[in-house]
């Protein structure tokens, strides 16, 4: 009896571990490199990446997505030089592994100021099958301003450098960016944004209205399938999304399916295989504390 019981709980251990089913990751195995991509949102300038000084591209012009580039978790230089006009600018990336970061060049809400950069973590956790996630991101020389979806305001009040994210179904949509609080003409747009399943599409607006030099740069990234999810409204980002938009989110829990799989198989056996060595086991420890041993 007590063999049989003994490879219960050894099987049980094995399922656990995931040990014997081909294609599952052993548990807490995680990435060794995380990835970064430069978008070159910078109009009228070409734009030359080093990473830890050395030399990735060179004369890259406005709307290149480089990347992406393999590096090995912690802190990474980046440093974007322009020929003409003549100037360096360096940014320091924390690279975390598994995850990725989109390192983007632009302007300021100003059309005088000094180009800058602002990172952006990229939303990468699992979507819902039919549904596609977009992170939009003001990098355009406007001021605050309010982004329609199909005529209504879905991102409101957004100022140049923050961002948005939602989960929404798969399908096109007329996008615009207007003036915060006013029905004025659209400083862009409207487009038609074709938002892809299991994608995360990123839109970047860039330029300046004056002269019609607006634009977006669109980054789109393959995203993993979640199950479905109770309607929840998304509001993630760093400027404020439209509280009356209901769409259907994915809680990431970090766990595989097939890694769900195994422990709950693994659950099974030990509450009815091994339930008499289990409840044998805990009454020894109760003893022990209450002999005092």
């Amino acid at each position: 009896m007590m063999k049989s019981q003994l490879r219960w709980v050894s099987l049980a251990a094995l399922l656990a571990a995931g040990l014997s089913l081909p294609g599952t990751p052993a548990l807490g195995k995680a990435p060794a490199t995380g990835s970064v991509y430069v978008i070159q949102a910078l109009p009228d300038a070409a734009i030359s990446v080093a990473v830890d000084g050395k030399q990735q591209t060179a004369d890259a012009a406005v709307k290149t997505i480089l990347g992406p580039y393999d590096l090995s978790p912690g802190k990474h230089t980046l440093t974007l030089t322009s020929n003409e006009p003549s100037w360096t600018m360096k940014s320091v990336v924390t690279v975390e592994a598994g995850k990725s970061k989109d390192v983007v060049l632009h302007r300021p809400a100003s059309a005088s100021g000094d180009p800058v950069i602002t990172v952006y973590p990229n939303p990468m956790a699992p979507v819902n099958a039919d549904e596609g996630r977009v992170m939009v991101a003001h990098t355009a020389v406007v001021p605050p301003a309010d982004i329609t979806v199909n005529g209504e305001v879905f991102f409101a009040n957004i100022a140049n450098g923050e961002f948005l994210t939602a989960d929404v179904p798969g399908g096109t949509y007329e996008v615009a960016i207007v003036p915060t609080g006013t029905s004025d003409d659209p400083v862009l747009g409207p487009l038609d944004l074709e938002v892809e399943s299991s994608t995360l599409t990123q839109v970047f607006a860039i330029g300046q209205p004056q002269g019609g030099g607006m634009d977006v740069i669109v980054h789109k990234l393959p995203l993993q399938k979640a199950g479905s999810g109770a309607p929840t409204v998304i509001n993630t980002g760093s400027a404020g999304l439209v509280d009356d938009w209901e769409v259907s989110g994915a809680k990431d829990t970090g766990v595989q399916p097939a890694t769900l799989l195994w422990l709950a198989g693994a659950a099974l056996i030990l509450s009815v295989g091994a339930s008499p060595m289990v409840k044998q086991l805990s009454r020894r420890a109760r003893d022990r504390r209450i002999g005092g041993a």
